[in-house]
Order: structure tokens, then sequence, then C-alpha cells
């Protein structure tokens, strides 16, 4: 009976022991950055597309094509949310509507 007790003991102590050094190993090292630059999904009257904005982060792009509206959204790392970076009346910028040729065009 005490082989049985000391062999479960043995067992557990030696599992406990790896799985504490593969926590140790896990946590120490450096997690790689992981980015999903040009991801896109289409729900309804939505379009979602990610898009890389500098080197370590990126903005996402919600447009609503019922209401002819592009909102960028970025993630505030100080805050853990994301926040409305701008947004865009794309019947303007298309020059749809808006009273005369899109902005930026040159005759």
């Amino acid at each position: 009976m005490q082989d049985n007790k000391n062999l479960a003991i043995g067992v557990l102590s030696i599992t406990a022991t790896i799985l504490f050094a593969a926590f140790l190993i896990v946590t120490v090292l450096p997690t790689p950055q992981v980015q999903a630059i040009g991801q896109t999904d289409r729900g309804g009257d939505y379009i979602v597309v990610t898009g890389q904005f500098t080197d370590s982060s990126e903005l996402v792009y919600v447009t609503d094509a019922a209401a002819n509206r592009l909102h960028a959204y970025g993630f505030d790392w100080s805050r853990r949310q994301f926040i409305l970076w701008d947004n865009h009346d794309l019947n303007r910028v298309f020059g749809k509507g808006g009273g005369g040729a899109p902005p930026n065009r040159r005759n």
C-alpha cells in the first residue's frame, strides 16, 4: 500500500515540475506580435476591413453601405478599448450629392 502511495506522489511531483517549467518558459519568452492586415468580412450593409496604420498598429474600417459612411476605429492600449478615429461621408468623398467635384480633384 505504501508503494502505491509513494509512486503516486512521485508521478504527481514530476508532473507538477514539468508543468511548472513549461509555464515558466511560456511566460518568459517574448510572444510574437499578431497582425491581421487585409482581412475582410461582410454582413448585410456592413463591410469590415483591417488595414495597417503604422508598423505596430492597425485600424479597423467599417463601411455602412446603406448610409454611405466609412468609420475608422483604432485600439487605444491605455484604455484597452476601440475608439473612433475618423469617419467620412462617402457621398461627399465620391462627389455624389455633395454639390460639386470630390475634394482634392484637380481640373
